[in-house]
């Protein structure tokens, strides 16, 4: 089960991580987003899960590295 947790938040990680490669990269989905609500709650979910996975992705990698057994 625990393997299952880390591989959908790294999953929603590198979706995240997607979505901001071509927002930076496209000028009408900039526009699209200041213009929609909807999509300004979708860019800041994106923004929660690119800082909060990140976080998550570390956090558990510094755990499997120092945890002793």
């Amino acid at each position: 089960m625990r393997k299952y947790w880390w591989l959908t938040v790294a999953v929603l990680w590198l979706l995240s991580i997607g979505y901001f490669i071509v927002y930076v990269n496209s000028p009408g989905l900039q526009m699209a987003v200041n213009a929609s609500f909807a999509l300004s709650i979708l860019h800041g979910v994106m923004d929660l899960l690119l800082i909060g996975g990140g976080i998550a992705l570390i956090a558990g990698l510094m755990t499997r590295i120092f945890r002793r057994h």
